[in-house]
């Protein structure tokens, strides 16, 4: 019971955080999940909760979608899902555990050495139409982009620090931004449950953890895109860092104990 309640609050307020950030809240509730659960049945966990929570903020923020953004970067998905799977479930769990725990210390603290930088350009200056035309011309990154994002989730369970910049860059607002990015995960959640559930997983062995989780998460995606853009980013940053190097510090202890 402290576990379905932990989770629920857990996924509340990551998908407010998420709506409003656009990214951040799945890699926290992740690793709450991952205090109570193994890491590779953990990802599926929280892949499922995230699906819909992304499902949802797309959904509510749908007008301003940039589909092709999200068709090319979906291509290859799937591929790197299952590359992913097979990378995480051949290592020891206390090696993934160290491996989460060392990837979000570096997204708390040093989060510029996971952000590759996609080619200049300035979204405050775009339209739509300016969008769908880089969409065209940055095919060859948004395939490449898929397949990363793919094998990121399925391996350390989080894309979204290595993608966003890529996705800001083919998108003219945060909004679209949001929006692009909550699709695009939409996609990638189901690619990486998929490729867990070909490698064994099974989603009705932990449907009252999902079912809690879902619930959280959609109440949390409907505030939090009614908050979206009152809210400073900035003043979210100490307690995302906070959160996440107590949950990290805590996988640490759970690996090396």
């Amino acid at each position: 019971m402290v576990e379905l309640i932990v989770i629920g609050v857990a996924a509340f307020s990551t998908a407010v955080l998420s709506a409003v950030a656009g990214l951040g809240g799945g890699v926290i509730l992740l690793l709450v999940i991952a205090q109570f659960v193994a890491p590779t049945t953990a990802i599926p966990i929280q892949g499922a909760i995230q699906l819909v929570a992304n499902g949802s903020r797309a959904a509510l923020l749908r007008r301003t979608i940039a589909w092709p953004v999200v068709g090319w970067s979906s291509l290859l998905l799937l591929p790197g899902s299952l590359l992913g799977v097979a990378i995480a479930t051949s290592v020891p769990e206390n090696a993934v555990r160290l491996a989460l725990a060392a990837f979000v210390l570096v997204l708390a603290w040093r989060p510029h050495w996971l952000k590759l930088t996609p080619s200049p350009g300035s979204a405050a200056d775009r339209s739509e139409d300016d969008d769908r035309s880089r969409a065209r011309e940055r095919r060859p990154m948004l395939i490449g982009l898929g397949a990363a994002t793919g094998l990121l989730n399925s391996t350390v369970g989080a894309s979204g620090p290595v993608t966003s910049p890529f996705l800001k860059a083919v998108t003219a607002t945060h909004v679209a931004f949001v929006a692009t990015a909550a699709a695009t995960q939409v996609a990638a959640h189901a690619a990486k449950l998929f490729a867990f559930t070909t490698d064994g997983w099974d989603i009705v062995d932990h449907v009252d953890v999902i079912a809690t989780g879902v619930v959280g998460v959609v109440a949390g995606s409907w505030i939090g895109t009614r908050l979206l853009g009152r809210i400073s980013t900035t003043d979210l940053d100490v307690v995302f860092k906070v959160v996440l190097t107590a949950l990290a510090v805590r996988l640490v202890v759970t690996a090396v104990a």
